[in-house]
């Protein structure tokens, strides 16, 4: 909110004795100066300078390497101020980039060309242009340093592991979660080297993607980079899981040092007993025989049944009838009960009949 303030003062108070000046001046400025190292932040200002105002904002360009390879983070800053330039008052503008080198060797960031909308000699909007010359810088690898894969150059740098659970208690197919989490100023989380988890020998590996994050405190980068793997053991036994190193290069002092954590050395127990019962291997074919047996009784079963009751049917039912014909009410329901007996117990609970 405050540069949005500060933005708008600018843009409507043009300093006293500057309208004789350029309409637009570009400058750009590097930090630190001189031979810079490989994976070193180096910080990239352009200012932009108008003696009157800016009546829009400009449109930042990105930074573009004409020679060596740079990799510069999308995020940048924007400052306004006031500068004097041979005596007189000018606007400014200041953008902060933050460039990495890649590689070793000449660095040649192209020129910068601009077009910015600004208050003319008589206060009226006009479109000023100005560019800039190009900028070189020579990258070199830190001494002593053979992998830059594995190198951090930061003024400061940690780097811890740390595992889930008891590594006594480990034991076949049960997972082992590992965690490393590396921190360093600076420097952005991309650059930050990426774990080596190895293949240990019995044991499979399940690494997680990485998580990268970036944040920045009063103009200090914060980076920290965390990976999780996940090995599960396939053998009882002694089992090492591997360590990790990094070279690490403070371009403050220009010391480099060796930040490792140690290997895990784990004996793996065999795999906890279960309590349900097994089938032999040996009588697994006995139990789709037992199936099909079932099966073959329960239809028997039923032709029986049926039979039976088309033998039986005739008997009961001129049983009812002549016990209808007699007027007992009794000997009757009885006489029907087991009728239906005869046609429905196949297929439902018998009837009781006491009465």
């Amino acid at each position: 909110m405050m540069r949005r303030v500060l933005f708008a003062l600018l843009l409507l108070a043009a300093p006293a004795g500057a309208q004789d000046g350029a309409p637009l001046l570009l400058r750009v400025a590097v930090t630190p100066q001189g031979q810079v190292w490989v994976g070193q932040r180096i910080e990239v200002t352009l200012t932009a300078m108008t003696p009157v105002r800016f009546v829009t904002p400009p449109s930042w360009p990105d930074l573009v390497a004409s020679q060596g390879r740079i990799i510069l983070l999308p995020e940048g800053s924007t400052i306004p101020g006031t500068e004097r330039v041979n005596g007189v008052s000018y606007a400014a503008l200041q953008h902060g980039y933050s460039v990495f080198v890649a590689e070793a060797g000449a660095v040649v960031l192209a020129p910068i060309e601009m077009s910015v909308r600004v208050g003319g000699a008589d206060g009226q909007p006009v479109d000023a242009r100005a560019g800039t010359a190009e900028t070189r810088l020579i990258a070199a690898v830190p001494p002593g340093v053979t992998d830059v894969g594995r190198l951090v150059v930061a003024p400061s740098f940690r780097m811890t592991d740390a595992i889930e659970g008891d590594t006594r208690e480990a034991r076949v197919g049960q997972a082992m979660v590992r965690t490393l989490r590396l921190e360093a100023d600076d420097t952005t989380a991309m650059l930050l080297p990426a774990a080596t988890w190895g293949s240990p020998d019995g044991v499979r590996v399940y690494p997680d993607p990485p998580v990268l994050q970036d944040r920045s405190d009063r103009g200090v980068f914060h980076a920290l980079r965390t990976e999780r793997v996940a090995y599960v053991p396939q053998r009882a036994g002694p089992v090492e899981l591997p360590g990790f190193s990094v070279t690490w290069f403070d371009p403050r002092s220009g010391r480099a040092r060796q930040v490792t954590v140690d290997p895990l050395h784990v004996d793996v127990l065999p795999a906890a007993a279960t309590t349900a019962t097994r089938t032999p291997e040996g009588g697994r074919w006995l139990l789709p025989f037992f199936a099909v047996a079932a099966l073959l009784l329960a239809g028997l079963l039923a032709w029986w049944w049926h039979r039976r009751a088309r033998r039986h049917e005739p008997s009961a039912f001129r049983m009812l009838a002549l016990a209808c014909r007699s007027g007992d009410a009794r000997a009757a329901l009885r006489a029907l009960y087991r009728w239906s007996d005869v046609l429905l117990a196949p297929r439902g609970a018998r009837t009781h009949h006491g009465l």
